[in-house]
């Protein structure tokens, strides 16, 4: 006769078994994509605590971007230290000891990307108050739920067999994203160390995609599929920011050029699962 303890952990297992298998269900159905990018960035406005117009909604939305409270880790320096090295040992030990480090990815990714949709889509702004971007923060929790179901899967399997050195060319691609110098057309080194990699979503998902990549497809195709249509999304609206804001400095280098590894890797990644679908279809 089986104890409530453990009748409690087997309908744990199952409800989790459950909630995985919508999840992919609901990821390989062109539909849910469409019904996420309407809930996202047209059911869900942003809120200020000393409310605003319509037409200012835009503002809000710079505003709360602009002042998110996760960019204070890159304010106080140490903080930002300290996640550039944790990134750089996690991507080391992927790459030196392949599938015993997944676990330590999964976890290093859930973490950052919980921390991001919370922080980064939460801002303290002098003019509207308390600013709650609503639809990225839902969206980015979704890309946070998939990652903490691998951390309890583990899908991932960084192991040499999966590993295709003809996409190393995404490299390159990924190590701009996490060095992402902010200042229009100056390479500054410093941040290669302190900088607003592991608390951006454009900057960090990069890197994230670029590594599942070049071991696809040995790694959680719902994960990697959820991860880059959100990068997608941001890849385009701020890679076309010259269009709308002008063709400056500021816009073309924070916009264009910044975000131009966001939206070639997201792009890239969901085309190659796209694609697999395609062919066992």
């Amino acid at each position: 006769m089986a104890t409530p303890k453990r009748a409690g952990g087997r309908e744990n297992v199952r409800a989790l078994e459950k909630a995985s298998l919508a999840l992919d269900r609901l990821a390989g159905k062109w539909w849910f994509y469409a019904f996420l990018f309407f809930l996202g960035f047209g059911l869900l406005p942003p809120y200020a605590s000393r409310g605003y117009s319509w037409e200012e909604m835009g503002d809000v939305i710079s505003e709360g971007l602009s002042h998110a409270v996760i960019y204070r880790l890159v304010d106080l320096v140490w903080p930002s230290v300290l996640l550039h090295v944790l990134a750089l040992a996690v991507i080391a030990a992927v790459a030196l000891w392949g599938e015993k480090a997944s676990k330590a990815f999964d976890i290093w990714a859930f973490a950052t990307y919980l921390a991001i949709a919370i922080g980064q889509g939460t801002g303290i702004s002098d003019r509207y108050g308390l600013v709650v971007l609503t639809g990225n923060v839902v969206l980015g929790l979704l890309v946070a739920f998939s990652w903490g179901l691998e951390c309890l899967e583990g899908r991932n399997k960084f192991g040499k067999e999966y590993l295709r050195p003809r996409r190393l060319w995404l490299v390159p691609l990924a190590a701009w994203a996490y060095w992402s110098p902010v200042e229009p057309f100056r390479l500054d080194p410093r941040y290669l160390i302190v900088g607003y990699f592991g608390v951006a979503y454009c900057l960090t998902t990069p890197v994230v995609l670029a590594l599942m990549a070049l071991y696809y497809p040995g790694v959680n195709k719902t994960a990697m599929r959820l991860t880059a249509f959100l990068g997608l999304i941001f890849g385009v609206l701020n890679v076309s920011r010259p269009l709308m804001a002008g063709p400056t400095p500021a816009a073309i280098w924070e916009g264009t050029i910044l975000h131009m590894p966001l939206l070639i890797t997201s792009a890239y990644a969901l085309g190659i699962t796209i694609g697999a679908s395609r062919k066992r279809g």
